[in-house]
């Protein structure tokens, strides 16, 4: 039976909730006697707030540590004498592992953890609260994760009563995907397919990075157009990626990602600003590097630096061998005869914040808008979808992670092979030139 919540006890004498023995030591001190952290006994004490049928799912859990609390339930790093915010990736692996409806975390406070959790496509509730330690004068800052909101409203009273209703607060991480899981229900709705498209820029070696893309890539058949600096390039790059990679293809990204805009000018290594001869002379040189590395698997797509690309060489590219370039949706654009353009259209990576995590919520809600465009005839190419795997920091790879799972829900969704993606829009084309004719 469930109880009714209970006031808050005030102990004449310090003790330890976990053993019962007499407390008098400094902040954090061990429990002289089962040897307890201020950690842990607080820990305790939010759990001894909520009564025993709201807990009942925990009997599910591995067997506890000799003090009585797992620790798998909840995480953050303790250094003495204080407790520190875990690093990020910490606190979403510890909502990411738990099995059951909850996590305990300690330490920092909770609108920074809610803050922290939303960056990090984690959708929850969190239960944040100052809790005073049994076994010292000292309070820590505690927070309860829950998937479930219903459980958060059902717990928050019991905690409130036990610990002060000025201490304990509720927040809920929106899921950002949301939206997004609404417009492809409509795209399957109205019986549509909904092609969408990967790049990825600036690959100059093998890297953690290059594998953890090349992974997730092949986890969720999602292909990936890869724009290599040639200049940079070599073939310890090239044997790298021979094998174990089959889903990626390779493009050419300039000559060696140089800057040669003036100083007022939006860097760029093929605008306006350089010499014809001498620009055309490195787009060969890349073009040689690149089949010399990548054989049949290069595709002979020009992706420029920084997405900037003079008319002049655009129109010039079908000679020197490119027959696709793909920049970014707004940069202007000049048709050339025998030159297919597939521009992307969302960059995932923050670099107004030196290459940060931008807000998921505002990246779907942008994709959101790109896909109504689609969906309604405003657009007629594939959307893609930008990343640069040699900066993204660990939210922005979760946010692709949980993209692609998300489109991998919906049966209207197809990510394309960037072949494909070249091949219909030089189809599409020609259909449009015979129209016109």
């Amino acid at each position: 039976m469930m109880r009714e919540p209970t006031p808050a006890c005030q102990l004449a004498d310090a003790h330890c909730n976990l053993c019962g023995a007499g407390m008098r030591e400094a902040h954090d001190a061990l429990c002289p006697v089962c040897a307890s952290s201020a950690r842990q006994r607080v820990m305790r004490s939010v759990f001894q707030a909520l009564p025993h049928g709201l807990l009942a799912w925990r009997t599910l859990a591995p067997a506890p540590a000799p003090h009585g609390l797992d620790e798998r339930w909840f995480a953050g790093r303790a250094t003495a004498p204080d407790l520190a915010l875990a690093e990020p990736a910490d606190v979403v692996e510890a909502l990411d592992r738990v099995s059951a409806r909850g996590v305990v975390y300690l330490g920092g406070d909770g609108a920074a953890l809610a803050g922290l959790l939303a960056l990090h496509c984690a959708p929850c509730s969190v239960i944040a609260m100052d809790v005073a330690d049994p076994g010292s004068p000292a309070r820590l800052a505690a927070s309860l994760l829950l998937r479930d909101g219903a459980d958060a409203a059902r717990w928050l009273p019991y905690l409130q009563a036990r610990h002060g209703q000025a201490a304990v607060a509720a927040r809920v991480v929106e899921d950002p995907f949301a939206p997004l899981r609404a417009e492809l229900a409509c795209w399957e709705a109205e019986e549509l397919e909904c092609g969408l498209w990967w790049r990825d820029d600036d690959l100059v070696a093998d890297s953690p990075a290059l594998r953890r893309l090349a992974a997730l890539s092949q986890r969720h058949a999602a292909p990936v157009l890869v724009a290599v600096i040639p200049a940079q390039a070599d073939a310890a790059l090239a044997r790298a990626t021979e094998d174990g990679m089959p889903t990626l293809a390779f493009c050419q990204h300039g000559w060696n990602h140089t800057n040669h805009a003036a100083p007022d000018q939006p860097n760029g290594e093929f605008g306006a600003a350089r010499e014809a001869v001498e620009a055309e002379a490195d787009l060969v040189r890349g073009s040689e590097r690149m089949r010399e590395l990548f054989g049949e698997r290069f595709m002979p797509v020009m992706v420029p630096p920084w997405n900037k690309l003079a008319p002049a060489l655009a129109a010039r590219l079908p000679a020197l061998g490119l027959y696709g370039v793909s920049q970014y949706l707004s940069e202007p654009y000049t048709p050339v005869d025998g030159l297919v353009r597939v521009d992307t259209h969302l960059d995932i990576v923050d670099w107004r914040n030196g290459a940060g995590v931008r807000e998921p919520a505002a990246l779907v809600g942008r994709l959101v808008a790109i896909l109504q465009m689609r969906r309604t005839g405003q657009l007629s190419e594939p959307i893609g979808i930008l990343s640069h795997h040699r900066v993204m920091l660990d939210g922005t790879w979760r946010f692709l992670e949980r993209l692609l799972a998300v489109t991998a829900d919906f049966s209207c969704v197809r990510w394309l092979h960037p072949r494909d993606v070249f091949d219909e829009s030089t189809s599409m084309i020609q259909k449009e030139a015979q129209c016109a004719a």
